[in-house]
């Protein structure tokens, strides 16, 4: 379900005058790369810890100059145009190398103060997590990639018509009469096994689908793994992160939406057990139709960082509208100064960024709230 990536953006920290801007000569850390990628913008790949920043085109211009003989004062002097506001420009190109310097892009390693843990808290994934598979899967799913680069017009018509097909056995199934029933767990005793041991199974091969589509536009997989989103919420991920690389919004939809036509394959086949079967596993199969139904409409939800997402922010070439969200509400509840892409945009823009950031805010508090309560009826 969650893809446990996100492209950072350069970071935003205080406006102090900080002694290094006029004695360090500055440079572009060794092992970070730019390069194009996502929608075509600029971003900077950080070797080390494989982390993603986007930079825009006079950013990425600055981090290029810089090569070791000026200081940061100097680069900013230089850099000021003719007619531009001396004062203001090199103003914004001090606060400008101060994020880079946060986000660890410079060969001057972050300053180890209170200003940089909001920025630290902000490139964190917030999900508690382990790994079970690493690198190595990219090898074990590249023969099934290869298969499906052999015929993709006739692999991706053949998909959509199977798509269609498990929904309409999915309609009939949950529209038949005596359907209702079946959301009853009374009665079911080792069917349980079968619910739960098909869930387990189906969950593993979602994630391998965003591997296997990963690998089909030749994007490494680096691990695949569970962890708990928002410290509260079990799920299952595979981390996708490189898929930043790719220009195409359509390959990024395909891979944040593979594991979700799997699910419905796995619903139209439950359902179409559900409609033959009798007894225990009748019972369990059709409760296992509403159960991931409800789970297919939660990962399509587009307030909480899952599939639907995902494909919504790919099809909208949006990046990181959550993130953005978040740092615009933050920015006006704690009265912060708004980093350099926010202080730029509209005040009607920077309102529904903020109005966004509390919708999602209040969505995943909702959400937590009701795990939560299942936990404590389930101990109970």
């Amino acid at each position: 379900m969650s893809a446990r990536h996100r492209l950072d953006q350069v970071p935003h920290i205080s406006p102090a005058a900080d002694a290094w801007l006029d004695t360090e000569y500055l440079a572009i850390r060794r092992g970070v790369e730019i390069t194009e990628g996502i929608n075509h913008q600029l971003i900077a790949f950080d070797a080390g810890t494989g982390h993603y920043t986007r930079l825009s085109r006079s950013g990425a211009a600055i981090l290029k100059a810089l090569d070791g003989t000026m200081t940061g004062r100097e680069l900013a002097a230089r850099v000021v145009r003719p007619g531009a506001d001396p004062e203001s420009t090199e103003h914004i190109i001090v606060l400008f190398l101060g994020e880079l310097r946060a986000a660890g892009l410079l060969n001057i390693p972050p300053a180890a103060d209170d200003r940089h843990s909001q920025v630290r808290f902000a490139r964190r994934s917030h999900m508690p997590h382990r790994a079970l598979v690493g690198p190595r899967v990219s090898r074990l799913l590249d023969p099934v990639a290869a298969v499906l680069r052999r015929a993709p017009r006739v692999f991706a018509l053949l998909w959509c018509a199977a798509v269609l097909l498990s929904l309409a056995a999915v309609w009939f199934a949950v529209s038949a009469p005596g359907a209702a029933e079946r959301l009853s767990v009374s009665g079911l005793t080792w069917g349980w096994s079968v619910l739960i041991g098909t869930m387990l199974v189906q969950t593993a091969v979602h994630e391998l689908s965003h591997a296997v589509a990963c690998r089909y536009y030749d994007v490494p997989v680096r691990e695949i793994g569970i962890g708990l989103l928002f410290y509260v919420v079990p799920a299952a991920y595979v981390d996708r992160t490189d898929a930043y690389r790719l220009t195409s919004r359509r390959a990024r939809v395909v891979i944040a939406l593979a594991g979700v036509s799997v699910d419905v394959l796995w619903l139209g086949g439950h359902a179409l057990v559900a409609g033959h079967a009798g007894g225990q596993v009748g019972h369990a199969f059709g409760l296992l139709v509403f159960v991931q139904t409800a789970l297919l409409v939660a990962n399509l939800n587009p307030l909480l960082p899952t599939d639907g997402y995902h494909a919504l922010e790919a099809g909208l070439g949006a990046v990181n509208l959550r993130a953005r969200s978040f740092t615009a509400l933050r920015c006006l509840v704690l009265r912060q100064p708004p980093p350099s892409w926010l202080a730029t945009r509209s005040p009607a823009q920077r309102a529904r960024y903020r109005m966004l950031g509390v919708i999602c805010l209040a969505y995943a508090l909702l959400i937590a709230g009701l795990c939560l309560r299942s936990l404590v009826v389930l101990v109970g």
